[in-house]
């Protein structure tokens, strides 16, 4: 009984385990999962956006890469890339803005924005804008790692929140000096130098007049002008004739003029009789508003006046 096989079964039999491998490899390349679902993502963030109040939603998934712009959202794992469009809105990636990761976590504008709500000068609702257009600049089109856990929030803020405070200043005129005339044996009380103390506003400029007649001969007519950059300072005039040191006769005329310069308004201050011992007072208001970009597509604005924005953690 003859029990050895064939010569060419051990081909057949190479031949096949070679065609066994091929076809696990080739099934090992083929992916055994679906990739991330987007229009899911879509329609979670859409439940924020489409809120015509304060809203949060979340959406848990499996990407490892999401990107969001303006209106779309792409999303990439080991099986795939899906994308989705918003029907309506528009998001704001803010992933590593600490501040507004904070928000769409839950936490509150009055405690993200304390110290800006706090300081009479800065105004928090801006900050929080500046904040936004810094977020949607880094981050909107750009490929940003996913936890897996999909965060949205529509936040909307009160534009008047908090009001920037008055600019106040304030302003005294003088006569500091007085001096007789050359050669006179008794001292009259003439003008000889007047003086502006000025305390208020940073980079305020004012100009100083003054006019009137020499105690011995003539007229004058003195200016001068200084920019207060650390917000006060003092202007003095010296009434001195070139010819033979003259002193004013009392009274004397003064103008003061505060310049215009952005949110500081253009003032006057009437001229006035200025005499020997005489003090002028004034004191000054100023209104300041914060105006916002409404045409920028990442803020909206509601019937009520308030501002809306989504934020989203990817």
């Amino acid at each position: 009984m003859d029990f050895e096989a064939p010569v060419d079964a051990w081909y057949v039999y190479v031949a096949t385990a070679i065609v066994s491998v091929a076809l696990a490899g080739l099934a090992l390349g083929v992916s055994t999962g679906p990739p991330p679902d987007a229009p899911e993502a879509a329609n979670a963030i859409e439940g924020a956006t489409g809120s015509e109040y304060a809203a949060s939603a979340s959406y848990e998934h499996d990407a490892d890469v999401v990107t969001i712009d303006r209106t779309t959202i792409t999303m990439e794992n080991e099986h795939g890339t899906a994308h989705s469009r918003f029907a309506y809105g528009l998001a704001v990636p803010v992933n590593g803005h600490e501040r507004l990761e904070n928000l769409v976590y839950g936490a509150s504008f009055d405690d993200e924005y304390e110290a800006e709500l706090a300081d009479p000068d800065t105004h928090a609702f801006e900050a929080f804008t500046e904040d936004v257009e810094d977020a949607f600049d880094d981050n909107t089109g750009e490929p940003l790692s996913a936890d897996g856990h999909l965060r949205a929030r529509r936040l909307v803020v009160d534009a008047e929140i908090d009001e920037l405070e008055p600019l106040t200043e304030d302003a005294e005129l003088a006569v500091t000096e007085t001096a007789s005339l050359p050669g006179e044996d008794a001292v009259r009380e003439n003008v000889r130098e007047v003086e502006l103390r000025y305390d208020g506003v940073e980079g305020r400029t004012v100009h100083v007049s003054v006019e009137g007649e020499y105690a011995g001969r003539g007229t004058f007519d003195e200016d001068d002008s200084e920019t207060f950059t650390d917000g006060s300072g003092e202007i003095a005039i010296e009434i001195s004739s070139g010819l033979i040191n003259q002193p004013a006769a009392e009274p004397v005329e003064f103008g003061v003029e505060f310049e215009e310069d952005g949110e500081l308004t253009e003032e006057t201050w009437d001229s006035d009789d200025l005499e020997i011992d005489d003090v002028r007072t004034w004191n000054n208001e100023i209104e300041r508003e914060v105006t916002f970009d409404d045409d920028h597509p990442i803020l909206g604005r509601n019937d009520g006046g308030n501002y809306y924005v989504t934020l989203v953690i990817v």
